[in-house]
């Protein structure tokens, strides 16, 4: 970035418009509204998010086991290793943490493009709705997903240094490493400047590099026997992702690009015109840009390119198109005038906003029957005596994608937890959404023991 400057945090900078107390308020402030959010929206943790707990669950126990499952990711797991301390409340406190992330990345947001466009509302009220309303960023978060918190971590690390504190940067981005391999080589990057302008103890800035990859590798390696078994997992994408399509990188890059709010993307185009004189605009939006071609790129390599990969690009794009949308309301010259293109500029972002709060509306009735579900099957577990009594019938069974949550209400590994019913057993069948089929099959060996609004479970104990 052409005017970041990342000098010893024992100097004083002059430009102190980001402090870290205010970050402080903001995140207490956006815990307040995800609080809230329960009330309209509850909590239901999706597939990876339930994992992320087994995990957490057992590495607090000193028992991980990462051999079934999604790819293993850092910071996640030890997040859910603290909430274990708090028992059942842990799945609630994770999707209110995942919450609270994703809303303060709406803020940063916000907060950096009108820094950077001078003070302009236009620039900060744009990029705010073009991350709060990129496709599916809200409604991921609604459901636990990391995404908003990778994108807030992201955020505060360019703020952090446009404010030169370099070591709160590197926390930020050695955090976003442990979320996510593509801020890697972006981490390399900045360690690089830093290294070479002397902003850091080299010390420090080599041990967060070596830590990066070791928290990612050597738990995967204890707790499967494989340090790969992740990368491996990353390259087995689900139906309809665009790894699978003729042309991966193409249908990546068309999924990142259905993200925008259409305003702010026009507002791109507006650099041009407005000419921005802080160089970090420019490297801001050439760095989402960067992102965006390189899920897409590894979409080619077999990882799944899905466009929630591209969030955080989309983000530092926002920023950018909100500077460009204010630049071009300013290039005007009469007051009125200028004031009227606000006025139009800001009503054309809220427009361009209505289809993607709609799109809540839908993903809050997902989240609902996902709630009843987990909900159900809790009621159901204590019902037939616990999960020792269950246990002690036989191998657990339910429908794909049910196994994380059955394993968290049951306190097994995920690798207990099978789909083929065999006897003896119990079969926990249930949809998987709630206009799809029961899953497993009837089988009619399991005799029925008991039935929910959402679950058929039965039992042939050995």
């Amino acid at each position: 970035m052409a005017e970041v400057k990342l000098i010893d945090e024992s100097r004083r900078p002059k430009d102190l418009s980001f402090r870290p107390p205010g970050i402080a308020a903001a995140f207490v402030g956006c815990g307040a509204l995800a609080a809230v959010s329960f009330v309209i929206v509850p909590a239901a943790p999706g597939y990876d998010a339930w994992s992320w707990l087994i995990w957490g669950r057992e590495a607090l126990s000193l028992d991980l086991s990462t051999a079934e499952g999604p790819a293993f990711k850092p910071l996640p797991v030890a997040v859910c290793a603290l909430l274990a301390l708090f028992g059942e409340a842990a799945p609630a406190l994770w999707v209110w943490f995942a919450r609270s992330g994703a809303l303060l990345g709406v803020v940063l947001a916000a907060a950096l493009a009108r820094r950077l466009a001078g003070g302009s509302r236009l620039a900060g009220g744009a990029a705010g709705a073009g991350v709060a309303f990129a496709g599916g960023y809200l409604g991921l978060a609604a459901g636990g997903g990391s995404e908003g918190l990778l994108v807030a971590l992201v955020l505060l690390a360019v703020l952090s240094a446009l404010s030169e504190y370099p070591r709160t940067a590197l926390l930020c981005g050695a955090a976003c490493g442990l979320l996510r391999v593509e801020t890697w080589p972006f981490l390399l990057v900045a360690a690089a400047v830093a290294w070479r302008r002397g902003a850091l103890d080299k010390r420090l800035l080599g041990l967060a590099l070596a830590l990066v990859p070791a928290l990612w590798f050597v738990p995967e390696w204890l707790a499967s026997g494989d340090p790969l078994r992740s990368a491996d997992r990353a390259l087995v994408p689900n139906g309809g992702q665009p790894a699978l399509a003729d042309l991966p990188p193409l249908t990546s890059l068309r999924e990142a690009a259905a993200l925008f709010v259409v305003p702010v993307a026009a507002g791109l185009l507006g650099l041009l015109i407005a000419r921005p004189r802080r160089g970090a605009v420019l490297m801001l939006g050439a760095a989402g840009g960067a992102w965006i071609v390189l899920v897409a790129g590894m979409s080619q390599l077999g990882f799944s390119g899905e466009g929630r990969y591209s969030l955080p690009g989309v983000a530092l794009l926002a920023i950018a198109g909100g500077v460009g949308l204010a630049g071009c309301a300013a290039r005007l010259s009469a007051p009125v005038a200028r004031r009227a293109a606000t006025t139009a500029l800001a009503s054309l972002v809220v427009l361009a906003a209505v289809p993607h709060a709609a799109a809540l509306s839908v993903e809050r009735s997902k989240l609902g029957y996902r709630a009843r579900l987990a909900a159900d099957l809790r009621e159901a577990v204590s019902d037939l005596g616990g999960a020792r009594a269950l246990l002690g019938c036989g191998r657990p069974y339910v429908g794909h994608l049910r196994g994380p949550l059955l394993a968290w209400h049951l306190g097994v590994h995920k690798r207990q937890i099978g789909f083929a019913p065999r006897q003896p057993g119990v079969v926990f069948r249930s949809r998987l959404t709630a206009r799809s089929a029961m899953t497993p099959a009837p089988e009619p060996s399991f005799p029925q023991a008991i039935a929910t609004p959402t679950w058929q479970i039965g039992k042939a104990c050995g």
